[in-house]
């Protein structure tokens, strides 16, 4: 038996039977409990502040209507409270609830780690002095570096480094350096002055010596005074001279008659044949040149 008493009032008792529930959904429950109360599906909904077709949604067992499982589960445990009936059977058939085994070993779990859990009134539960003062002191450390303006931490790390640039430079100046080596000094020489010299005589022009007489084994005989281009051919066509002579040079021939000779300059050299000079202005062509043969 449950009284029939809400927050909408009490009545007389109405005989709930509680084997009734097992083939009651969780909708069927709290429409019963609503109109053994006879009241309107309405004035609970307006009680409770929600719209009248979610309430009829979770009398329905229309879970699909509500926004959520979670929320059809509230609203179920409101509508509990609000008939004050007992939540538990309702929640157990709604989504969402746990099956007896897992609420067993969640609440076998629970009590399990309360019993571990060190009582609060006991002395271990205190952390032990010196732990509690260096956390505070981290922590007093740790705000102080927050709250430090950036400007300080700049000042402090230029004098860091202009401590640790004259400690290295210290150091430096103390260290014993290698004596050096001795440079000899220079050695000047005196070097005496040297006599004066005389200028030399101017020495008398040299007049150019005559050609030498050919020699009387040579055929022909060329005497070069400027550069001149001659060519002497035996009969066979066999050069025995085909080149420029310098001023100066003396070139002596013998061959097998006769013996054709072009000489490019005929004024630039002087002929002898058979030891006697011959004459090449005579028979020289324009530009200089003379051909001529030298016949047995």
């Amino acid at each position: 038996m449950i009284e029939r008493a809400s927050e909408f009032g009490a009545s007389a008792a109405v005989p709930l039977v509680g084997g009734d529930s097992t083939n009651m959904t969780a909708g069927d429950m709290l429409r019963e409990a609503r109109e053994a109360h006879g009241l309107h599906i309405d004035v609970v909904a307006a009680a409770l502040k929600v719209t009248p077709q979610k309430l009829a949604a979770l009398e329905a067992d229309d879970i699909g209507a509500l926004p959520d499982p979670v929320f059809a589960r509230a609203l179920a445990a409101s509508v509990c409270r609000a008939l004050r009936i007992d939540p538990g059977p309702v929640l157990a058939k709604l989504p969402g609830a746990q099956r007896p085994a897992l609420a067993e070993a969640d609440r076998t779990m629970s009590k399990s780690l309360r019993s571990a859990s060190p009582r609060s009134g006991g002395a271990s539960a205190l952390p032990s002095r010196p732990l509690v003062i260096v956390v505070i002191l981290l922590l007093v450390g740790a705000a102080v570096l927050f709250w430090l303006p950036q400007s300080l931490f700049d000042r402090v790390s230029e004098s860091v480094s202009h401590l640790v640039q004259r400690t290295g430079s210290n150091e430096q100046g103390a260290a014993p350096s290698k004596p050096e080596s001795p440079v000899p000094a220079p050695v000047t020489q005196v070097v005496p002055p040297a006599p004066p010299v005389e200028p030399p005589a101017e020495a008398a022009p040299v007049e150019p010596a005559a050609a030498a007489p050919a020699p009387s084994n040579d055929l022909i005989v060329f005497v070069a005074r400027d550069d001149t281009w001659i060519s002497v051919t035996e009969p066979g066509g066999k050069q025995l001279l085909h080149r420029t002579l310098k001023a100066g040079e003396t070139v002596g021939l013998t061959g097998t008659l006769p013996l054709s000779v072009v000489v490019g300059r005929a004024a630039g050299v002087q002929v002898q044949v058979r030891g006697k000079p011959f004459d090449l202005a005579s028979i020289a062509r324009s530009g200089g040149v003379a051909r001529f043969e030298v016949k047995p």
